[in-house]
């Protein structure tokens, strides 16, 4: 039988029900209290939730306890106003490590474990209290290859390149993370690239994945043979990092009679619906929005098999909930998912270039299509892996595993040394020693004038930006839509007039005269407004060349209706094929110049704001590399 410890368990997110992180805080807080006599500390603000769950849970297994801690209003506030969750989650982490201290002395524990936040950048609260400490499992190193950065999406792009900059920068053998390291007992990396980043550095770590399932409360019904098209799904945030672009051309490139559907919402979706349109998926690609985990748990069964090609997700809950419900997975080899979907289980394709990528994405989407019995054995197969390392009971055995070899890896250290078992770690210091690590007067100059440069060109470039829009909004759009209109009401004046031609009927020829009327009305009124819409030279000559022609179409049409109305027919159809037709196909070529005009302004108005965009993102990023460059040598000699 294995020892029971006192444990400290630190888990600034953790509340039931929520999902993600705090999910995953309270998973691991009620899994290792099965075992050993947990405290957990974590944010005053999951109070609320915790309590009722936890007298809800009294009596039917061992329970943690549990200690709050917040920092104090005016933080609360600034980290609400300004959404600045990570500088308030570093605040936290500071001031926990003295609640941590004061905890440990009275209740020496045997162990502490940091669970959340998962991700390696930030430094945490239970190093160095003279306890054997776990860190993890931690994720986060994983970044998107250069060639598969999304530069058809400018925020998520520099939103990337930062976090491949950072990833680069705090897994170097001089920085933090190695310190870290080495102020930790046990290590435990989430991902492989998270493994190998340690390895580089001279550690042994043990790959453990940080989700997992209720699996014994999630509702399952076996899958049943279907019939009918190959029907894929997709369940998360809708951005570039997901790779829905790889998946949407691979879909068209496979040929596969597949139906696509997509389970979220996020800032890519526009751009993932006019690619769809643009490579003729609209029909059999659908975007239902963001749906009730509890409909999504039940929408899983209605499918073949569940995309999800990320190019740097650490978990991914919604993997493993539909390897439990037999979907095999098509994926990349990279991250949380390439450490879920085992042999068997679904396709992995390897990163490597973008073409490549796509092409063996197809083919895996052409191979299931035709192979049915493939996807059964496959679904089977994945519902057996997630029940084997994925079920939060199972993973709390592994974890009291890793727990036991905390604690004597802890002793052998100590019989080695023969001294304190503390590993010290500086990087949360006195708040003067943080500023004197992290900071320099050359260093901030540097920054400084760096972005007061990025400031007078990102100023500039706005100014351009938003002349520009401002064109494209006060005449492009209008002139698009307006000129369109009156095409339309022309065409349709147009069908009536000789329909009136073919009718005897003095009530019919009324009610047809009526509406050529009132589309001949609705075309004067968008061309009055196209006038007010007008700013250049060439828009006015091409707008008074259709006013003339025009003119000469309703002098040919009136001609025509009045003798049909005269029930002059031959002489009216004569007068419609030799001057309204000729009238009409003139006012109709010198509407389509108009329309043409404006889609070649819109065009040249939108390349140049793209253009703009691009030439300002390229100077901000070289001005970014060259303040990283200039502070990183400044800290080299400080």
């Amino acid at each position: 039988m294995s020892a029971r410890y006192k444990v400290l368990i630190s888990a600034y997110a953790c509340e039931p029900g929520k999902g993600s992180e705090p999910e995953v805080g309270w998973q691991w807080a009620l899994q290792m209290a099965r075992f050993h006599d947990v405290t957990v500390l974590t944010r005053a603000n999951n109070r609320p939730v915790i309590e009722p769950e936890l007298e809800r849970l009294k009596g039917k297994q061992p329970l943690p306890n549990f200690v709050y801690h917040d920092r104090g209003p005016g933080l609360l506030e600034f980290k609400r106003l300004c959404k600045a969750h990570k500088i308030y989650y570093l605040l936290w982490q500071r001031s926990a490590r003295e609640v941590v201290a004061r905890l440990h002395e009275v209740h020496r524990f045997d162990l502490m474990h940091h669970v959340t936040f998962a991700a390696f950048r930030y430094p945490i609260a239970v190093w160095g209290h003279g306890a054997p400490s776990i860190w993890g499992p931690v994720g986060g190193i994983e970044s998107i290859p250069n060639g598969l950065l999304p530069w058809h999406h400018p925020v998520s792009l520099v939103h990337e390149v930062t976090r491949n900059l950072h990833n680069v920068l705090q897994a170097t053998p001089f920085l933090v993370l190695p310190r870290r390291a080495r102020a930790t007992t046990l290590i435990l990396a989430t991902t492989r690239e998270m493994q190998r980043a340690f390895l580089k550095l001279g550690f042994k770590t043990d790959v453990m994945p940080t989700i997992g399932l209720n699996t014994d409360k999630l509702p399952w019904i076996p899958k049943a043979k279907r019939e009918g098209p190959l029907k894929l799904l997709f369940v998360g945030n809708i951005i570039t990092l997901k790779g829905l672009d790889l998946a949407l051309e691979a879909l068209k490139l496979s040929g596969a009679r597949a139906e696509f559907t997509l389970v979220g919402t996020g800032n890519y979706q526009s751009s993932a619906k006019a690619l769809a349109k643009k490579l003729g998926l609209a029909e059999r690609v659908k975007f239902v929005g963001r749906l009730p985990r509890e409909q999504v748990l039940q929408l899983y069964r209605e499918f073949d098999l569940f995309v999800f090609p990320s190019l740097h997700d650490t978990g991914g809950y919604a993997v493993i909930e539909a390897m439990f419900n037999e979907l095999p997975v098509l994926c990349l080899d990279c991250g949380g998912p390439a450490v879920a979907v085992k042999e068997g289980c679904g396709t992995k394709i390897p990163l490597g270039p973008r073409a490549k990528i796509i092409r063996e994405l197809a083919d895996a989407l052409k191979f299931y299509e035709q192979n049915p019995s493939a996807l059964a054995e496959q679904g089977k197969a994945a519902r057996a892996v997630v029940l084997r390392d994925y079920d939060w009971d199972r993973k709390g055995e592994q974890m009291n595993q890793c727990y036991q070899t905390a604690v004597a890896r802890a002793g052998a250290d100590l019989g080695k040394s023969g001294g304190a078992a503390e590993k010290a770690y500086a990087g949360m210091g006195g708040f003067t020693n943080l500023l004197h690590q992290v900071f320099s007067l050359r260093g901030m100059l540097v920054a400084l004038a760096g972005l007061l440069l990025i400031g007078a060109l990102g100023f500039v470039s706005l100014s351009h930006l938003k002349a520009e829009a401002r064109q494209i909004v006060a005449d492009t759009l209008p002139g698009l839509s307006y000129a369109g209109e009156a095409n339309a009401s022309l065409a349709q004046a147009y069908n009536r007039s000789l329909m009136l031609l073919m009718t005897d009927s003095p009530e019919e020829r009324a009610r047809l005269r009526q509406e050529i009327e009132s589309y001949s009305k609705k075309t004067t009124e968008c061309l009055e407004a196209y006038r007010h819409a007008m700013f250049d030279a060439a828009d006015k000559i091409l707008f008074e060349n259709l006013l003339t022609r025009r003119q000469e179409y309703l002098a040919a049409r009136e001609k025509t209706l009045t003798l049909a109305e005269h029930n002059q027919r031959a002489e009216a159809l004569a007068s419609f094929r030799s001057e309204l037709t000729v009238a009409y196909q003139r006012y109709k070529e010198a509407g389509d110049r108009l329309f043409e005009h404006n889609m070649r302004q819109g065009q040249a108005r939108g390349h140049t704001i793209m253009t703009v965009c691009t030439r300002t993102q390229i100077l901000v990023a070289g001005v970014g590399i060259l303040i990283f460059i200039a502070g990183f040598v400044v800290g080299m000699f400080k």
